[in-house]
Formats: structure tokens, C-alpha cells, sequence
């Protein structure tokens, strides 16, 4: 997993061969500051969701893994803790959905965390249980999210 600001992210260009074009769709939705909504830029293979939301309590947020793709998980606005955790210490929760590819785990006392401010995003990679959208410090925050899915 990576945290990192949007003017670092040509860093992370020889991770994934589509790491470029998901931080120029990035750019792009900045720019035209895009509402809510999914976005196909590339059929399956990469596509964005732009989200607004009040960050929840530790509480009611749920860790999470996804087997076909990486998140790039970018903040407009607001602030948002994200916990992270390899998932080689993972109790899985429920059962994977192959359908909206994502698997539910309990939670890890040992968990990493990251603070995200806008202009700030976080990279998870199919081992990394990520637990997104928390407040800091128990106060709620309105956060605008581009997430970006990129296909393994």
C-alpha cells in the first residue's frame, strides 16, 4: 500500500502499465470537476467511481480486499483515515462477492493508518485489507472520493 500526495504520482508510473492513464483520469475529473457517478475509461479493465460522503466512525466502516483490482483511492475534499493491513493476518468476515469483487475481514488491532487530506491518495493492492471513509478523531468530515479501479 502507498499514501502519497497527486504531485508525487509519476513515482508509482512502473507499478502498473495503467497507472498513468488512471492519474491523468484523476486530473481530468479535477479539472471538470466531475459529479458523482461511475466513469468507464477503459471498459472493465479501468473505471472510476466519484463519491461525496460524511466519513463514518471507526465503528461502522468495514475493511475490505479485492482480488481483480487495485484501488487508487484519491480525496477531493475533506479528510478520511484509511487502516491497512496485509492479508496474510486477515480473518475473513463474509464470503467473496466475485460479483463486486470484494471480501469483508475483521478487524486488525495492528492496523497501519493513514490520514488523507485533499490532493492525497492511498494505492491497495490485492494483498492490502484496506478500511476506508473514517473520521479523525471522531469528527465527522464531508469527503469527496475518486476512486479508481484498475485491473490486475
Amino acid at each position: 500500500m502507498v499514501f502519497d500526495n497527486l504531485k508525487n504520482c509519476e513515482l508509482y508510473y512502473g507499478m502498473h502499465p495503467r497507472f498513468k492513464e488512471a492519474f491523468d483520469f484523476i486530473k481530468k475529473a479535477l479539472d471538470e470537476n466531475l459529479s458523482v457517478g461511475k466513469y468507464e475509461i477503459d471498459g472493465k479493465e479501468l473505471w472510476a467511481s466519484v463519491q461525496e460522503y460524511t466519513s463514518k466512525l471507526t465503528s461502522e466502516a468495514k475493511a475490505e480486499a479485492h482480488k481483480n483490482y487495485i484501488d487508487i483511492q484519491f480525496i477531493v475534499s475533506g479528510t478520511e483515515v484509511i487502516e491497512g493491513f496485509d492479508i496474510r493476518y486477515a480473518t475473513p468476515k463474509s464470503e467473496y462477492n466475485d460479483v463486486k469483487d470484494v471480501l469483508f475481514f475483521e478487524d486488525f488491532e495492528n492496523a497501519g493508518k493513514g490520514i488523507l487530506n485533499a490532493n492525497e491518495y492511498g494505492i491497495f493492492f490485492p494483498h492490502d485489507v484496506h478500511k476506508p471513509g473514517m473520521c479523525l478523531g471522531g469528527n465527522q468530515d464531508a469527503v469527496k472520493k475518486i476512486v479508481v479501479k484498475v485491473k490486475v
